[in-house]
């Protein structure tokens, strides 16, 4: 493959020949046994109009010897020449003519008393002994008046048999019968004219032991491999190439076999493989042609394409494809002009804008000063406070300085612990601000309190509380809470929920709307709550976040996070 990979010309060659072999193998190949299953089942129609047609010429021979059985069997003169000696031979004879007289022409037919034959239309001879106590006498003895039909025992063998049917016309004394025999010769002389030269049938028993081979049938050996099969319980035409069509004739037990030749032959279906072989041969040639022509006006630009491609990694920006085509090609070397000179100046803009990044980066370097210059500068203060007994300044300053070594701190995550001595320190200063006029009360379980959350989360929420829920009150209260939620899924983290609440004068539908809405700029104007949000939704995603609801007296803010004691993104710890 990695020889097709490396050639344009090969792929294209590839390309094309695949196609087409799909199209003409597939095209041949449907058409041919379209072909073959149309001739096939046009045959089969003729074959079963045939077939018909010899069916037809059984029956009518079969039905013949029944009406003759029918007159012999009602004729008095028989039926009393069979019970004892008769009056006159003549008349019996001449009974027996006029009852037989259409199937004589292609048959022998005898009266038998016992297992010996009394009268009989045979021209010359006589017919042989038929046992009573076993063969078709018994077969007939039992039948009770009904038509039996089977081989004649003498002369039975594989390549035919003579056609004996039998009633029992006479059940006095001894019982008497009428017998008619057809030779395979006869058999062959009735059937054959209706049976196409190419074509093959047989009359068989229902062991598929024939009485006659006609046709093509003389010479094969299908008879024999319809038994075999028969006898093997397969299916009826396993390895038989020919059309076999198998027919019951009526209650006889008999059956005629129609033996055909296969509509399309192996050697047709060679010819036809061999026309789809050369049209495969000519497709090869063709594509070698048109891959040849087709490679060779497609190569060229692509050729001038790579080699200005080459020349432009090499650091020439300047590089140009010049084709005056108005194709795709042409359209590939504008695109490719236009590219270049877009990344020329896209590569000097890169260099101008690294050069603001570091300029950036120094004078952010620089205001990271002042917040360490001015917590320095409040611990100072704080401690000048203390000695010149200004208590209330010391807290300020202690507490301003913790909120700003958190804050400056480059840790995204903290322990809740942290998190709430952060709040109480925000606290300490707006209660000296707003001349004690809430209380700050903190519930949360101790073991709650190791778990981590981001930093500066519950900060705004009470600023929130403070500024504007309770606005005006004497007796403000704010309080913290946190509890863990179990999940019943085991796949999920449990929940830890920090509820902050207040008393004051509660919170609007249309702020609790735009709290828990998904649209990140809802919450313009209200940034210290919107931040958390954004924090928590970056950091846990959708399902976690900032929820609010109104109490009777107040309004409640619930933080929703993934309860973890381990710091995110550090592996977490194995018990000992």
């Amino acid at each position: 493959m990695s020889y097709i990979r490396h050639s344009f010309k090969r792929k294209l060659f590839f390309t094309v020949l695949t196609v087409t072999l799909i199209l003409v193998v597939s095209a041949g190949f449907f058409t041919l046994h379209g072909f073959k299953t149309r001739i096939e089942a046009d045959h089969e129609e003729e074959d079963l109009i045939r077939e018909a047609l010899v069916g037809d010429k059984i029956d009518e021979i079969f039905s013949l010897t029944e009406n003759a059985l029918d007159r012999i069997s009602s004729s008095k003169v028989i039926r009393g020449a069979l019970v004892s000696d008769p009056d006159s031979a003549l008349a019996v004879y001449s009974e027996l003519y006029k009852a037989t007289n259409e199937i004589r022409p292609f048959s022998v037919i005898d009266l038998y008393v016992g297992e010996m034959s009394r009268f009989s239309t045979r021209s010359r001879g006589s017919s042989g002994i038929l046992p009573t106590e076993y063969g078709v006498l018994l077969k007939a003895d039992q039948a009770d008046g009904a038509t039996v039909y089977d081989m004649d025992p003498s002369d039975a063998s594989t390549t035919g048999s003579t056609l004996i049917i039998v009633r029992k016309i006479s059940d006095i004394g001894e019982k008497g019968y009428a017998v008619v025999r057809i030779d395979r010769e006869q058999l062959t002389n009735e059937l054959g004219g209706s049976i196409n030269a190419r074509d093959g049938f047989v009359l068989a028993n229902r062991f598929f032991r024939p009485f006659c081979l006609i046709g093509t049938a003389v010479n094969s050996d299908t008879i024999n491999k319809l038994r075999r099969n028969f006898m093997q319980n397969v299916i009826y035409n396993k390895d038989i190439k020919d059309n076999v069509y198998i027919s019951g004739i009526g209650d006889s037990g008999l059956v005629y076999v129609y033996i055909t030749p296969p509509a399309f032959g192996d050697a047709a279906l060679r010819s036809g493989y061999q026309v789809v072989l050369l049209m495969v041969v000519i497709s090869i040639v063709l594509c070698l042609f048109v891959a040849s022509r087709m490679s060779t006006s497609i190569a060229r630009p692509i050729g001038t394409l790579t080699a200005a491609m080459k020349q432009f990694r090499r650091g020439d920006f300047d590089t140009r494809v010049e084709l005056t085509r108005e194709d795709e090609f042409g359209q590939l070397a504008f695109g490719f002009n236009k590219m270049t000179s877009r990344l020329k100046d896209t590569m000097q803009e890169r260099v101008e804008a690294e050069r603001k990044v570091n300029e950036a980066r120094i004078e952010l370097m620089q205001a990271q000063l002042n917040p360490h210059f001015l917590y320095n500068t409040l611990d100072t203060i704080k401690w000048v406070a203390k000695a010149n007994h200004v208590p209330e300044v010391a807290t300020l300053s202690s507490s301003l300085a913790m909120i700003l070594r958190t804050s400056i701190s480059e840790n995204q995550f903290c322990k809740l612990q942290k998190e709430l001595d952060l709040v109480r320190n925000y606290c300490d200063i707006q209660k000296i601000r707003f001349d004690d006029s809430f209380d700050l009360i903190v519930n949360v379980a101790a073991e709650l309190t190791e778990a981590y959350v981001p930093k500066l989360v519950l900060q705004p929420l009470v600023e929130n509380a403070i500024i504007h829920g309770l606005e005006g009150r004497r007796d403000g209260r704010i309080e913290i809470t946190a509890q863990r939620i179990e999940l019943e899924s085991e796949d999920k983290p449990q929940i830890l929920e920090i509820t902050v609440s207040d008393n004051g004068k509660g919170m609007s539908d249309e702020m609790i709307a735009l709290i828990e809405s998904d649209d990140p700029n809802a919450l313009e104007g209200h940034l210290g709550i919107k931040n958390v949000n954004t924090i928590i939704l970056l950091y846990y995603g959708k399902e976690y976040g900032v929820r609010a609801d109104k109490l009777e007296s107040g309004a409640r803010v619930r933080v929703i996070l993934p309860f973890s004691l381990n710091e995110p993104g550090k592996e977490e710890e194995k018990p000992s």
